[in-house]
């Protein structure tokens, strides 16, 4: 390998970690403090970067906060696996969820922005109610993955966003076992008629 191409490979290493330290950093202080209060500035600041690198990586705060929105409204790891295991599977990466910054937050606290609004509403049509339709097929499709979708908010708001104090221990397991349950009973709902 040459010192050029050398140079090159690295500095392509470089701006992948440099693109993921921003994103991760905006996921963090979006989930902490809300889409309109967080500036372009304090993210460059909390990535330990020139917030010159936001707008070459995002184009602008709102590219930043939809690839950090994006990031995490993944379906492909809830309907990867056998379909009789579909709710343990979302319950198992639900719970995993619980540790990282979240896109609910993110998303909740975008509220207070019209337009960010508007584009976690698109964001969450897109990424998870139509492919998890597409997945569930059959009668009423949508409407099943907007009722898994809800039983998911729902859930990582009462752990995350507004934690209940009363979902913890053998209540948070309890709950755990009974969400299971819920969304499996949606995923097999085409099969009862």
């Amino acid at each position: 390998m040459t010192s050029v191409t050398a140079a090159k490979s690295k500095g392509g290493r470089d701006a992948a970690r440099t693109r993921e330290s921003i994103l991760k950093a905006a996921q963090i202080l979006f989930a902490r403090k809300g889409y309109t209060t967080v500036g372009v500035r304090e993210v460059a600041a909390e990535a330990g970067v020139n917030a010159t690198l936001i707008r070459r990586y995002f184009g602008s705060k709102e590219g930043l906060f939809r690839a950090a929105v994006e990031d995490f409204l993944q379906v492909d790891p809830f309907i990867d696996g056998p379909r009789n295991e579909f709710g343990e599977r979302a319950v198992a990466l639900l719970k995993y969820g619980e540790e990282i910054p979240s896109a609910l937050a993110m998303m909740m606290h975008a509220t207070a922005d019209p337009e960010a609004r508007a584009l976690c509403s698109a964001l969450m049509h897109a990424r998870i109610d139509r492919p998890l339709a597409d997945w569930l097929g059959g009668d009423n499709a949508l409407a099943r993955a907007a009722n898994i979708n809800i039983l998911w908010i729902g859930y990582m708001a009462a752990r995350q966003v507004l934690p209940l104090p009363a979902l913890t221990g053998d209540v948070v397991d309890e709950t755990r076992r009974w969400l299971a349950i819920a969304i499996q009973a949606l995923v097999d709902a085409d099969k009862l008629k």
